[in-house]
């Protein structure tokens, strides 16, 4: 019956998608399959997105935008097979007003320089698994998003969101999380948690954030300020529960604020023509956030993202990445890691061989991906990628050894 059920959500995908097709002047959009076969547990996971992005013009200035995704997977971290999710939804205004641009709805923001795990990158929440290679795939969040041009080369930039969004993470998969971790602690002290019961606290103050940009000869640069929380929770308070089938854990969690005073900047790289350098500073104020008589975040920390990606004569792209503070790295946490991304454009061929790898400087361990493309047509192309990762089990890339996998990517864009 499940089979039947999944077989059916798929045919509603395609169908529908045939469907948008004839409205191609105001849909453009992506099909796109990914299937994943996992070495941990020999399991072969299939999702199917079809992405729309719908524009609809109301005058010269005013305009209706929107960015819609319906997912179907079988990946069982997910409660429901198929979502549909609004990604952005919002009404936006040119010139409407001498030299403003404002939109209100739901938006995504991107703030920062850098490609990919930038620490200025605060305003929308991201799916729970973290992705090297897809970086698209943020939440939209209701707010509002007005840029003030002064001239041709300085604007100033207001971020306001009426409620804070956390990242999400599925209940059943919380509830392992936090049995795993806090199990042992009472195992120690004689103590068999059978349950575990979690509230979340979410902060009642809206989200903000501004920033001013300016364009210099050979660079772009802006300073910003961001006021907010964590994405990720806190516990708060951890409370046994003796009940008549054994003892459950209350615990409430929390999401601690913080602020963020940022530079970034892009710009040529001096002494290699054609390089470009980009870079994303973050000095971090957090609210001090006491868990068991012990601090989880207490005093400010540096996080950092800075690169340079250059392309040789014989097509050869690099891209050279530092970064301080991974994306799941916090306060005391934060430690070094290199990545490289490296894509081979063939000459006559359809094919494109590429490598995107990360190694911790702090132990050594590391991920690595090996994959080609293959361009059909400028609108199709399949991707075949191997992910491997070295070290040992509680080293920084090592303790996502599960991940390991092959993964093949088709995408039909319209």
């Amino acid at each position: 019956m499940s089979s039947k059920r999944n077989i059916f959500l798929v045919v509603f995908i395609l169908v529908l998608f045939s469907a948008l097709a004839a409205f191609a002047s105001e849909f453009s959009g992506s099909l796109t399959y990914s299937g994943e076969y996992n070495f941990a547990s020999q399991n072969l996971n299939n999702t199917l997105n079809l992405d729309l992005n719908y524009i609809h013009s109301f005058t010269d200035e005013v305009f209706a935008e929107g960015d819609l995704v319906i997912k179907y997977t079988d990946k069982n971290f997910y409660l429901n097979p198929i979502m549909i999710i609004p990604k952005e939804l919002y009404i936006s205004t040119y010139d409407l007003i001498p030299n403003l641009d404002l939109k209100t709805g739901l938006l995504i923001i991107n703030w920062g320089a850098s490609d990919m795990f930038s620490p200025l990158d605060n305003f929308n929440p991201l799916p729970p698994n973290i992705s090297l290679t897809d970086i698209s795939r943020k939440n939209g969040i209701l707010g509002v998003e007005a840029t003030y041009y002064f001239n041709d080369i300085t604007y100033l930039q207001v971020i306001g969101l009426p409620h804070f969004s956390p990242s999400f993470l599925p209940e059943e998969y919380e509830k392992q999380l936090y049995l795993s971790m806090f199990s042992p602690q009472f195992q120690a002290q004689g103590i068999e948690i059978k349950d575990i019961n979690i509230t979340h606290n979410l902060p009642e103050n809206p989200v903000c954030g501004i920033k001013l940009g300016r364009s210099f000869t050979s660079f772009d640069a802006a300073i910003s300020y961001y006021n907010g929380y964590y994405f990720s929770a806190y516990p708060e308070t951890i409370t046994p529960v003796p009940g008549p089938s054994g003892v459950s854990l209350d615990l409430g969690l929390g999401y601690p604020k913080r602020e963020i005073f940022g530079l970034e900047f892009q710009g040529d790289f001096p002494g290699i023509e054609g390089a470009t350098l980009r870079g994303d500073l973050a000095y971090i104020i957090p609210e001090p956030w006491e868990v068991q008589e012990e601090y989880a975040l207490k005093d400010p920390y540096f996080k950092a993202a800075i690169g340079v990606d250059y392309t040789t004569s014989s097509n050869l792209y690099l891209n050279v990445g530092y970064i301080w503070g991974f994306a799941s790295e916090e306060g005391d946490e934060c430690s070094p890691y290199l990545f490289l991304n490296a894509k081979q454009e063939l000459k006559d061929s359809k094919f494109t061989p590429n490598y995107l790898g990360g190694i911790s400087l702090s132990d050594g361990s590391m991920i690595n991906y090996i994959g080609a493309s293959y361009n059909f047509t400028d609108d199709f192309s399949i991707t075949l990628s191997y992910l491997f990762i070295m070290g040992e089990e509680g080293s920084k890339f090592g303790q996502m050894k599960s991940a390991e996998g092959l993964y093949l990517v088709g995408e039909w864009s319209f």
